[in-house]
């Protein structure tokens, strides 16, 4: 910024003749920032009969004397934090520390910070100076010429050559200060408030949170005023540097919540704008602000730039991951390294994992992961997830790196099998395998793992090696024994109960099924009661064109017949109680989804044209829930008019999966807005996104949607999309539309959205500024990071 930071201490003083606080004092009246700092000790008195008693009690009134006199120097105080235990059992030094610390507190006059460690000291002095040289380079900014001043200056009020007072020595900034002199003669008319908008008050305001005096720097500005002022902005308004950096913070302050104006300030301060992003990550006023300012580090991609050898990158990254640093501070400088950090970085990561925060300790894994695999070191990726005993973790980062486990040593890679994580144990125990490294004890143990997916695999292991299992050894493996607590048969299925080894028992019943010749299937189909149905669509699958028209009719009958049919025969057959019976018609409904969705199912992966409209009237009706195989049915043969049934089918099930796939609900969003928007191939864009689609799918049609296509999309759309109720929906309409239009286009579109009476909302204005003030690839790479 142009400007050089002396420091002298009384050590610094050249030694001369005379009293030696007196040459202290010197230095002390010449000073622009005055910072004091005292712990317990409060010092000796500067010589004999003096007023004082101690040569800081002197230098600090004497500060304070000449501050209230002049306006000059700035002051802070320093006080390092005293123990109970010192405070209940003071000495006379300690007494008169104490008293000048409640004196400090009760006159209110000057600003002081309280730290407990050297390394707080060390950031409370550098975020002081700092905060003083920004000061002093906005009050610097260039001002009008005296002669358009003069110009500007209400004819009654006429200065002298000699009168300093004005614009060119206000705290205001030239602009500022013009605006608040008209404001006051508008004031002081009759009916005052009618030739006063909305705009004026929300600047006035803004004037107020551009000045500051130690102990009162805090800059608090509505959200409403905020937007109010960036209309205005639009409409012509000229605001001072003064007055955009002050917005800028604010902006910066509010960035987390997505609802003020932001880029127009950052991108109107030009080169100052990177500057000042850095310096508030380092020293911004509240967390917030410092929040702010490394988010937009990490949207835009920046490399923390270099300053001095005493603001190095090293010291940023150690000041936001130091003992003291709040949470939200360092999850953010993890979610900047994750895209940004170096080989280097990895060890300050390692440090903050090892630290075992639970609201970091997952990111700072993820975070490690990511940079290990960015700088190719692959191995090492793999050593930290094998020896970190995560249950979750980012599925794409784990994927990425479990995909090149066969690179470790069979020593090393045996550590998987004892993994939390069932992802991991499963990958470890397919290279093992391949390996041929597994022995009986390992795989016997592993057949009583804790997960149902890790034991099925493990009995199709088994079955590789040649080993064979009955129905009731599977499934004595597969499904664990339920708790005494247990209650009846189908009773607390939700519960204790192991109902995702049950599925797994299923899938591997039907696959063993699978391989049996029709005779014996139809024998397992006809003996078979409520509930034992694997035979039924084993058979179906294996033999469909012989079995096609069954599975077709009982689909028809919503398995109506072959409900009846089965509790006929276990009435007939087993002879059981009326009460017993019962229990099972109360599952009837849900019973009869299931069965409805494995039978649709077989007929979408069979493929063909025929039963697109029973799977139409299936979806319609409301009779089986949507599945995978079904998208993917209809994403081949479905049409224009099959995307709002698809788009609007029912997806939930009891226990969140489906007996035939087991498949995980997460990626239904994604593969439904997939299959949507290939089925409207061929259509406007802007007819299907003028469609009924709930929230969670259209967000993905959006965010999927390719930009060449999105381009088309009417102007009219666009505001149905920017009006949506939901925040997610709006954003990404926001960010495609950035990504995808011209910055022409975006700014009259936000025009237009700012200029209309309706109802609007401030994150479309927060995310449409991006587009109209950032460069073009600037505000695309922001809008790409931002989407993520």
């Amino acid at each position: 910024m142009g400007y050089h930071v002396e420091l002298m201490g009384w050590e610094d003083t050249v030694a001369v003749y005379g009293r030696p606080q007196q040459i202290i004092n010197q230095e002390v009246d010449r000073c622009d920032l005055f910072i004091g700092m005292i712990w317990k000790r409060w010092g000796s008195p500067p010589d004999r009969d003096g007023k004082f008693t101690s040569g800081f009690q002197e230098e600090f009134e004497r500060a304070v004397e000449r501050r209230e006199r002049s306006g000059s120097p700035e002051i802070s105080l320093f006080l390092k934090e005293i123990s109970n235990d010192e405070r209940e059992d003071p000495g006379e030094s300690l007494k008169k520390v104490m008293e000048f610390r409640e004196k400090i507190i009760a006159d209110k006059k000057v600003l002081y910070q309280e730290f407990s460690v050297p390394q707080q000291m060390e950031r409370l002095g550098r975020k002081c100076i700092t905060a003083y040289v920004q000061k002093l380079s906005a009050a610097s900014e260039p001002s009008e010429t005296s002669e358009a001043r003069v110009k500007q200056t209400d004819p009654g009020s006429e200065q002298t050559a000699g009168d300093k007072s004005g614009p060119e020595s206000s705290p205001l900034s030239a602009e500022g200060y013009e605006f608040l002199r008209n404001l006051i003669d508008k004031f002081g008319q009759e009916h005052a408030m009618n030739d006063i908008s909305p705009s004026d008050i929300a600047r006035f305001r803004l004037l107020a949170n551009s000045i500051s005096k130690s102990g009162n720097e805090e800059m608090v500005l509505g959200v409403h005023d905020l937007n109010i002022l960036f209309a205005a902005r639009a409409e012509g308004a000229k605001l001072g540097k003064k007055e955009t950096i002050c917005l800028a913070r604010l902006g910066l302050q509010n960035l987390d919540d997505e609802n003020v104006p932001f880029w127009r300030w950052y991108s109107d301060l030009s080169d100052f704008a990177l500057r000042l992003t850095f310096f508030s990550c380092c020293f911004g006023a509240n967390d917030d602000e410092k929040l702010g300012a490394m988010r937009v580090l990490t949207l835009r991609g920046q490399d923390i730039p270099k300053t001095d050898e005493n603001l190095t990158r090293d010291h940023v990254l150690k000041d936001w991951f130091s003992e003291d640093s709040p949470t939200r501070i360092r999850s953010a400088a993890l979610d900047y390294l994750t895209t940004k950090g170096t080989a280097e970085d990895a060890s300050l990561v390692r440090r903050e994992y090892d630290r075992n925060d639970p609201a970091t300790s997952r990111k700072a894994l993820e975070c490690l992961l990511e940079i290990h695999l960015r700088t190719k070191q692959g191995i090492l990726a793999q050593q930290v997830v094998l020896e970190s005993q995560f249950e979750s973790l980012d599925s794409n980062v784990l994927q990425a790196v479990l995909a090149r486990l066969e690179e470790l040593e069979t020593t090393t890679l045996i550590l998987g099998l004892e993994h939390r994580n069932a992802q991991v144990r499963l990958k470890t125990l397919e290279v093992l395998l391949r390996r041929g490294s597994l022995d009986d004890a390992t795989v016997e143990r592993l057949c009583k793992d804790s997960d149902a997916s890790v034991r099925h695999e493990t009995v199709k292991v088994l079955e590789k090696l040649g080993r064979s299992f009955s129905e009731e050894e599977a499934k004595e493996i597969l499904v664990q024994p339920r708790r005494q607590s247990d209650s009846g048969l189908f009773g607390n299925t939700s519960g204790s109960s192991d109902w995702q080894g049950e599925e797994h028992f299923k899938r591997y019943q039907l696959a063993k099924f699978k391989k049996l010749p029709e005779s014996e299937l139809t024998r397992k189909v006809e003996d078979s009661f409520l509930f034992d149905d694997a035979a039924y669509f084993a058979r179906a699958a294996r033999y469909f064109a012989k079995y096609a028209e069954v599975l077709r009719r009982d689909i028809d009958d919503g398995f109506h017949s072959y409900f009846e049919e089965r509790i006929r025969r276990m009435k007939t057959i087993l002879s059981v109680s009326t009460g017993f019976i019962k229990s099972f018609q109360d599952l009837e409904d849900y019973h009869r989804k299931q069965l409805t969705v494995k039978g649709l199912d077989i007929l979408c992966r069979a493929g063909r044209h025929e039963d697109l409209q029973r799977i139409r009237c299936n979806l319609k009706n409301g009779k089986a829930p949507l599945s995978m195989a079904q998208i993917g049915y209809l994403g081949k043969y479905g049409a224009w008019d099959d995307i709002s049934l698809l788009v609007h089918a029912e997806t939930s099930y009891a226990g969140g999966i489906i007996l035939t796939g087991l498949e995980g609900r997460g990626d239904f969003p994604d593969q439904v807005a997939r299959i949507a928007l290939t089925m409207s191939s061929g259509h406007s864009i802007s007819k299907f996104f003028a469609l009924d689609i709930p929230a969670t799918i259209l967000k993905k049609t959006i965010e999927l949607c390719a930009e060449s296509r999105f381009s088309r999309l009417s102007d009219e759309v666009l505001f149905i999309l920017l009006k949506h109720e939901s925040e997610s929906v709006r954003k990404a309409a926001c960010l495609k539309a950035v990504r995808t239009f011209s910055a022409k286009r975006v700014g009259a579109i936000l025009k237009d959205y700012i200029s209309s009476d309706q109802h609007h909302y401030y994150n479309v204005i927060h995310w449409l500024d991006l587009g109209v003030s950032m460069p073009r690839d600037e505000a695309r790479q922001v809008a790409r990071a931002a989407m993520v």
